[in-house]
């Protein structure tokens, strides 16, 4: 992806509006003036509701505010604050919904395209070079356009595309054929015990309730499936384990709880901290500690590009799950 900036026309379904829109750093960004005109408000009105909205910590204004240096025709500099999409929508929903949601509708669309035409750029430097990236970028393209994600999320998901993609091209130009999986072998690896897994998933359970980010649905068992994917990593065939190292394990797990849904609800989330928990049961095979290799954001985007991925995917999702988990002794 290019950090270079782009300017879009934005322009209202009722023709009341033309506005040249910023599109930089996966957002888009407008000054206090243009929201003015967006939204058809005065700008005081505009600065009012932008102070209210980070003094109540509904943003930061930290990391919805860039300030922009400019330089005037007469050769004096200027320094005007821009507001990115979180903001603009913010200050939308308080002073003309209908046209803030207007907005949010065309830059959805037109992030999600810039996403993936961005990405693509590479597309015919390594469209010979086998059919592996063109399958990265259909899950990229799929997982943006089901999910409608912009800003923060959507950036995560191409972040993990575009390492993914970096590595296997890296290979590539060591002549190899394909991204492989993690083959070291590991033993004496700490098992999942089902028992503790229901425990924590029903405390997790309590505490989203009351955070109101779940009901009783959330964790109840639908079957053995949940016994059948902690059991199914752990399998082997006398000593040689299915899935030899804690990578691979860990990669499996999180495939397994989200794509196989043994649970009636939170799947996505109840894969994602059954994945971490793993992780952390064996911290002592993995180079870095967990929390290096996996932060939040690429969870996220990991857990959504599982629940995206179609069965024929599965290979290439196991493989980009592992390139976040560097191997003591290996690969870190």
């Amino acid at each position: 992806m290019t950090d270079k900036k782009q300017i879009q026309l934005f322009q209202a379904t009722d023709g009341g509006v033309q506005l040249e829109v910023t599109l930089d750093q996966e957002t888009v960004w407008l000054s206090q003036a243009q929201m003015s005109e967006l939204f058809g408000t005065k700008r005081p009105a505009i600065t009012k509701h932008l102070s209210n909205i980070y003094k109540s910590g509904e943003l930061e204004e930290l990391t919805t505010c860039s300030v922009l240096e400019h330089m005037a025709e007469h050769g004096q500099r200027y320094k005007t604050k821009r507001y990115n999409l979180d903001a603009i929508i913010s200050v939308g929903y308080r002073v003309n919904s209908t046209r803030a949601t207007q907005f949010r509708q065309w830059t959805t669309n037109l992030l999600k395209q810039h996403l993936v035409q961005g990405y693509t750029l590479n597309q015919k430097r390594l469209q010979e070079q086998g059919i592996e990236f063109e399958q990265a970028i259909q899950l990229l393209s799929q997982t943006l356009g089901n999910q409608q994600l912009v800003s923060s999320e959507g950036a995560a998901v191409l972040g993990v595309v575009s390492d993914y993609a970096r590595s296997w091209s890296l290979l590539q130009a060591y002549d190899e054929q394909s991204l492989d999986d993690k083959t070291t072998q590991q033993n004496q690896m700490q098992a999942l015990e089902l028992s503790s897994v229901l425990t924590a998933i029903a405390e997790l359970k309590q505490i989203l309730i009351k955070k109101g980010e779940a009901t009783e649905l959330f964790g109840q068992m639908r079957g053995d499936g949940l016994a059948s994917a902690i059991a199914t990593i752990e399998q082997g065939f006398g000593d040689v384990f299915f899935y030899p190292n804690i990578a691979s394990r860990a990669a499996h797990l999180l495939y397994f709880v989200i794509k196989n849904h043994p649970l009636a609800d939170g799947n996505k989330r109840s894969g994602a901290f059954l994945f971490l928990w793993y992780l952390r049961l064996n911290q002592r095979f993995l180079a870095k500690p967990v929390e290096a290799l996996i932060n939040d954001n690429t969870l996220v985007a990991l857990a959504l590009l599982v629940a995206e991925s179609k069965p024929d995917q599965k290979e290439l999702i196991i493989r980009l799950i592992q390139q976040f988990i560097f191997l003591k002794g290996s690969d870190g």
